[in-house]
């Protein structure tokens, strides 16, 4: 059982920064509501899903978000079915550098089950610092690095950039992620994904994405999709 939920909980816990795996570091203005309403659906032989997958992020200060994330998930693994909420994010993010072409935020993430769950696999915190670099008017280059420390499991590093395209009410999006990079074992991988956000009024946004894990072990790809409302 602790194996089958150890293949499941990567893809469990992978979206933090809508539609991309890595965290920008933006947040809302004072006051200010982003709530993520999504999917997320995982086919690697067997099949896991999360939905819905609620983000809710708040500005409590000028350049400050409060940040809650949870879900609920179904996986089938070997034909038997497993229902039961995802881990409860809870996080603070920092904007403490915003220029011209370059911004910077500390970005600390708490992650727990609040109740017995079928995915329970203890605590954990992680540190990241997202960076954003305007290269012209339609391109960012966003750069995430992230130290997490996991109640179960060793203590490691993670590095996501992604770069993103913006067109009028489109936005375009490439990445790749490497997990787990300081262990030597079968957690360790490198994600590919693709994704897409359409802008359908200045407060509402359709976003979806596609992902793969180009060389685990355990290849995976995930499909991501969703809502966001700013307001």
């Amino acid at each position: 059982m602790n194996k089958i939920i150890l293949l499941l909980l990567p893809s469990l816990l992978l979206f933090a920064g809508p539609p991309m795996n890595s965290d920008d570091p933006f947040v809302p203005s004072l006051k200010e509501f982003e709530v993520n309403i999504a999917m997320e659906h995982e086919r690697n032989g067997d099949k896991s899903t999360n939905f819905p997958i609620i983000d809710f992020n708040y500005g409590i200060m000028k350049n400050v978000q409060a940040t809650i994330e949870t879900s609920y998930a179904t996986s089938k693994v070997d034909g038997v079915d497993f229902k039961d909420f995802d881990a409860l994010e809870l996080a603070v993010k920092w904007l403490f550098y915003e220029g011209d072409r370059f911004a910077m935020a500390l970005y600390p993430k708490y992650t727990s089950y609040p109740i017995k769950s079928a995915f329970d696999e203890g605590e954990s915190f992680e540190i990241a610092t997202p960076v954003n670099l305007i290269l012209n008017e339609h391109i960012d280059l966003i750069i995430n690095s992230s130290y997490i420390m996991p109640s179960k499991g060793e203590n490691h590093f993670e590095f996501g950039t992604y770069l993103k395209f913006k067109q009028s009410k489109h936005t375009y999006y490439t990445e790749l992620l490497m997990e787990n990079v300081d262990n030597r074992d079968e957690d360790a991988s490198t994600l590919g994904a693709v994704g897409y956000m359409y802008q359908f009024y200045e407060d509402i946004g359709f976003m979806i994405s596609w992902s793969k894990k180009i060389n685990a072990n355990n290849s995976s790809s995930t499909v991501y999709s969703g809502l966001q409302f700013i307001f």
